[in-house]
């Protein structure tokens, strides 16, 4: 049996597909507890004061259509907002986020010429990725307290899973989350970024990093 505490966001989707096949796996959609397996961006991770383990998505985020002054955001303390915090800094910009309620608002924006660029997820629009711009080792992530072998696996299938049937195991994973989700998005995640499973040996630079800024 493995348990994982999951944001629900696009790091669950992998692990909520590979559901389909191992029933031996339980989900919790939250923050609290202890578990195997604790699946989140990576900005959250540092936050959350737990190691990367894995790497699990990059390029999921991205700067559209490229690094502006005036540059929108959603949600002040996301995860985008650090690391677009942290770009401006690093690349000495001097330079202004303006903060959105709700993601479409920030296409609005964008087309309304409110601000230059936005940051938005990479399903929805082209640009540069932070991993481009900062150099940050990846989007999402995965702390692992016990069962890696099992975890491996059962990513790895899943990430399999959503390349072979994007729409079918969207609409099986949009059920299963706690939250209402975009199931283009879901759909498009395996096309548009790079699902992984890969071992994160060091962290510390870019904890560093994020710690600045949260």
């Amino acid at each position: 049996m493995l348990k994982v505490i999951a944001a629900p966001g696009p790091v669950s989707y992998p692990m909520i597909a590979s559901t389909m096949k191992n029933k031996d796996i339980i989900i919790d959609f939250g923050k609290d507890g202890s578990a195997d397996v604790i699946l989140d961006s990576t900005v959250s991770l540092v936050r959350r004061g737990l190691r990367t383990d894995y790497v699990t998505i990059k390029g999921l985020m991205v700067v559209s259509p490229d690094v502006g002054k005036r540059i929108g955001v959603w949600r002040k303390g996301s995860a985008a907002d650090v690391l677009t915090r942290a770009l401006l800094d690093k690349k000495g910009i001097r330079g202004e986020v303006v903060y959105a309620d709700e993601m479409p608002r920030l296409v609005e924006m964008l087309n309304k010429k409110e601000v230059d660029s936005i940051v938005i997820a990479s399903p929805f629009a082209k640009g540069k990725t932070f991993e481009e711009l900062l150099g940050i080792p990846g989007s999402c992530g995965a702390s692992v307290n016990a069962n890696h072998e099992e975890f491996i696996s059962a990513y790895s299938e899943g990430i399999e899973l959503m390349k072979q049937d994007p729409q079918g195991v969207a609409e099986y994973v949009s059920k299963k989350l706690p939250i209402q989700a975009n199931l283009q998005m879901i759909v498009n995640l395996p096309k548009t970024t790079v699902l992984t499973v890969e071992r994160l040996k060091d962290n510390s630079q870019f904890e560093n990093l994020v710690k600045k800024y949260l």
